[in-house]
């Protein structure tokens, strides 16, 4: 739940075509007549797909691979299906398969995270669990606020956060699982359907496919 808050705002609302309805005045008031984009082309530009190396600069179509590559070599790591000493070259191969750039040394490979090296196994699978629980929960916000879109185009975030603090926040660890806050809240446990149809419905439209 915690990745999925900043995931919500970050996606849902900042990177949405109604966001920059809302902001793209503001960035013209700031920088003038160097400023000449529309609100169309700033959201084409904030949501471009782009493969890279480096996970926390990934755009939220490619990210999610960044993170299963993680959680597969993690796996057979624990599993002791693949030697410490062959990450590397394990990594090198899958980001060629996966998201097919050529990784040029270690630093913009296996060692750019600190999760590893601060033993933080097994977190990377949370920052995906936290993408589709923020799809789900914007799923229900929309239906509980049919205006959603108007509100942000509007600058008026005060009722969506309010659904939030309902929904979540005011909760704290009142819940044994992520699955049972859902389940009581918005009616259904983790659905990863949602953020799949998220993903599908936005980049379809924005590459015209």
């Amino acid at each position: 739940m915690h990745e999925s808050q900043s995931l919500f705002w970050e996606r849902h609302v900042g990177l949405s075509l109604p966001f920059w309805k809302w902001a793209t005045p503001l960035l013209k008031e700031a920088f003038g007549n160097d400023f000449s984009y529309s609100p169309e082309e700033v959201y084409g530009a904030v949501n471009g797909v782009v493969p890279g190396l480096i996970r926390v600069e990934a755009d939220e179509l490619t990210y999610p691979l960044h993170v299963i590559l993680r959680y597969q070599i993690e796996r057979d790591i624990i599993g002791g299906n693949l030697d410490i000493s062959d990450i590397p070259a394990t990594w090198n191969s899958m980001m060629k398969d996966m998201v097919e750039v050529d990784v040029p040394s270690d630093a913009k490979g296996c060692l750019q995270d600190v999760h590893w090296s601060a033993l933080a196994i097994g977190y990377f699978p949370t920052y995906l669990l936290g993408s589709a629980t923020a799809a789900q929960l914007a799923h229900y916000c929309k239906q509980d606020i049919p205006d959603f879109d108007s509100k942000v185009e509007a600058g008026e975030f005060k009722e969506i956060k309010a659904w939030l603090t309902s929904k979540v926040h005011r909760h704290g660890r009142r819940y044994r699982s992520l699955d049972a806050l859902l389940e009581d809240q918005v009616g259904e446990k983790l659905n990863p359907q949602y953020f799949i149809d998220y993903l599908t419905s936005k980049y379809s439209a924005l590459y015209k496919c």
